[in-house]
């Protein structure tokens, strides 16, 4: 999906650190040795051109080309610093496990801390000129409807780089009334449009409403597209915005004419997820199986019962799995009835709170992902009791079920546990996106979010 001028800051704040990064380096040699002879013996320019590569890639995963936030949060301080230091590991394992002539720790340590700080400075810098000279972009909603005002709602709760102007609604008894709720009203109806659009100036037009019966709107949405007034519907700002599919707001018809529910087992980005798949489970658990002997004995000491614990999962296409976890739980947690669990569940054991604040107690898992009964990255699985009841509450819910599940997932990294039904509604959304877009580079996002949530306790929910 693209939305006019959304990249365009994005470029520029990507273009500075192009210029920054081997600036840095440039500053750090200087540094280091006071002048810059045999800077190219020292540094050389493939070298470096590989290093601004990695530094630009890790940037983009921890999302900091991104300026429609202020930079003088800690939790912006947090990430850029996590994004510094994987970047440094990265070009610590190029500089000295690849290159010939690995760049020296002195300048490569000099070159770092310059790195952090300019790049701190130019986002601040950047965060004040942009909103200084770009202005926010004046929508107007057609539909004054519960669709039209989720779509507000989310436009003023973001404060992004947008302005809602006002709503155009088929009723023309709305006219110049308020929408309850925000600071904006039915400007008019939709033979008004062409009027409107000219006197408020407007930049984007977000359709809320159905317009295949609806004609005169049709053609005059036409006229002002064509005109280079931005048309989108509803779902797609709503992605952009929430990375999210608002399931409650479209029809069945749309995702019988969307692209992302089209995967196929025998389609090369499946085929090459499976063998990434294989390749990186099995590593972690060759890594991994020392601490297996240690969690085991956590979990014998912590409370009486099996070390492991199997339970039934729903898996793709709906066929039953069974799901292998080192038990956190105090035995036979479940043996009246199941139950969901919550993020401070009192049925976890003193070990249980150890493992599943790491996510140690998901190794296991390892173990479904090499039998091809999971994914690395996909939506969570759920049990089968659980999943009949969503099927019957909540629209589109078995279309997670068309991809593997997953370790972890978009849900997961943009979300808490689901506790109750409105939850897995939230969640369903998230899956429902990840499944439309899913790529290689987003599963790669979603395993540094992962790392982010484990480590840093980092949480972006929404």
């Amino acid at each position: 999906m693209k939305i006019k001028g959304q990249n365009r800051s994005s470029l520029f704040v990507f273009v500075g650190d192009v210029l920054i990064i081997p600036a840095s380096y440039l500053a750090g040699y200087y540094l280091r040795f006071g002048n810059f002879e045999e800077l190219n013996a020292k540094v050389p320019l493939l070298n470096l051109a590989l290093m601004i590569l990695g530094y630009l890639s890790v940037f983009y995963f921890f999302d900091l080309f991104k300026v429609e936030r202020k930079y003088f949060t800690l939790d912006s301080l947090i990430n850029l610093i996590s994004g510094i230091i994987v970047s440094a590991v990265l070009i610590s394992f190029l500089n000295y496990g690849v290159f010939l002539y690995p760049i020296g720790r002195g300048i490569f340590i000099f070159s770092n801390l310059i790195l952090f700080v300019s790049i701190f400075i130019w986002r601040i810098l950047f965060y004040q000129i942009f909103k200084y000279f770009i202005r926010s972009k004046r929508i107007i909603i057609i539909g004054a409807g519960k669709a039209g005002q989720e779509t507000a709602r989310v436009i003023e709760s973001l404060k992004h780089d947008f302005e809602l102007v006002g709503f155009l609604d088929e009723d023309k008894s709305k006219a110049g009334k308020p929408v309850p709720g925000f600071n904006a009203e039915v400007l008019g109806s939709a033979d008004q449009l062409a009027d409107i659009c000219e006197e408020n100036k407007i930049d984007q037009i977000v359709i809320t409403v159905s317009v295949e019966d609806k004609p005169l709107l049709s053609k005059n949405l036409l006229m002002e597209r064509l005109k280079g007034i931005d048309v989108i519907e509803m779902v797609e700002l709503y992605q952009y915005l929430m990375q999210r599919i608002p399931i409650e707001y479209i029809p069945e018809s749309w995702f019988l004419k969307a692209k992302g529910f089209d995967w196929s087992d025998k389609s090369i980005m499946v085929k090459i997820k499976r063998l990434i798949d294989i390749i990186i489970s099995a590593l972690i658990l060759l890594v991994s199986l020392p601490l297996w002997l240690i969690i085991a004995f956590l979990v014998k000491i912590s409370s009486k019962g099996p070390v492991f614990y199997t339970q039934s999962r729903i898996g793709k296409n709906e066929s039953i799995f069974s799901l292998y976890k080192f038990r956190s739980m105090i035995d036979k947690a479940e043996k009246d009835k199941a139950v969901m669990a919550e993020e401070n569940d009192k049925r976890v054991t003193f070990a249980g709170k150890f493992l599943r604040k790491l996510h140690l107690d998901e190794l296991p898992q390892l173990l479904n992902v090499l039998r091809g009964e999971m994914s690395l990255v996909g939506p969570r699985p759920e049990r089968p009791v659980f999943v009949e009841e969503f099927k019957k509450k909540i629209p589109y819910y078995s279309l997670r079920h068309f991809l593997k599940p997953g370790l972890t997932g978009w849900a997961q990294v943009n979300y808490p546990y689901a506790s109750s039904l409105e939850d897995s509604m939230d969640k369903l959304e998230y899956d429902l996106y990840y499944i439309y877009h899913m790529t290689l580079l987003l599963d790669l996002r979603i395993f540094l979010r992962t790392a982010q949530n484990i480590f840093l306790r980092k949480r972006s929910y929404k």
